[in-house]
């Protein structure tokens, strides 16, 4: 195991539990961790999906959530996220399990955008606890139905970013316990800060488009 990368990886979830614990639902998206992690980026304009008025304007309040300030248009961090779900919705899966889900705004923005079905977040204690007010908030906001529920069998698996980004025997785990145990995912591989580039499960392997950092990958099955 890179001992190095699992305290780098062990130092960032840290730093991301904190952040999340002196946050609120309300304004989470302004602390500089969280701004750090979730990335601000730039997301072209040719890659935002034509959506009804209707689905943008609940887009726009779950994109809101967790900002002081107001939100006129959807974020380019959160156009990323509507990109990427309406490529998982194209696989029609009945059932999520997502590996770190971050705040939950994924599973969010797939039901606003229609999807339908049961979803699970494996993610750690304090995160899950952020991830049901969050995911309750959003619920009052926007009239989603937004509750995870227990895994129905053979679910479809996704991860953005997380699972590349784990250590050895993490990565190792889920591999063997989440991954291997879905017939189908869909999982963006992001091998950063020491983490091991190998990708020992059975998949698809592209380049990620339009691809953000070296080493990104797109893994389908």
């Amino acid at each position: 195991m890179n001992q190095t990368h699992k305290q780098w990886l062990d130092n960032e979830y840290s730093q991301w539990v904190h952040a999340l614990q002196e946050s609120t639902v309300y304004n989470f998206k302004e602390h500089p961790i969280v701004k750090r992690m979730l990335g601000e980026i730039e997301w072209p304009v040719e890659f935002r999906p034509i959506l009804s008025s209707y689905v943008e304007g609940q887009i726009i309040a779950i994109d809101y959530m967790g900002h002081t300030g107001p939100i006129y248009e959807i974020t380019d961090t959160c156009w990323r996220m509507v990109y990427y779900a309406k490529k998982v919705m194209e696989r029609q899966p009945m059932s999520i399990v997502e590996i770190g889900g971050g705040a939950g705004q994924f599973f969010a923005i797939l039901s606003a955008l229609g999807w339908h079905g049961d979803y699970w977040i494996h993610d750690l204690p304090e995160v899950k606890q952020f991830q049901y007010r969050y995911l309750a908030e959003v619920t009052y906001l926007t009239k989603l139905p937004l509750s995870q529920t227990n895994m129905t069998a053979s679910p479809f698996c996704i991860s953005f970013y997380a699972l590349g980004e784990f250590d050895d025997e993490l990565k190792k785990w889920y591999i063997d316990n989440v991954v291997k145990k879905c017939p189908h995912g869909f999982v963006l591989w992001n091998p950063h800060s020491g983490a091991s580039a190998d990708i020992n499960f059975p998949c698809t392997i592209t380049d990620e488009y339009p691809l953000l950092a070296d080493g990104n990958k797109q893994l389908e099955w």
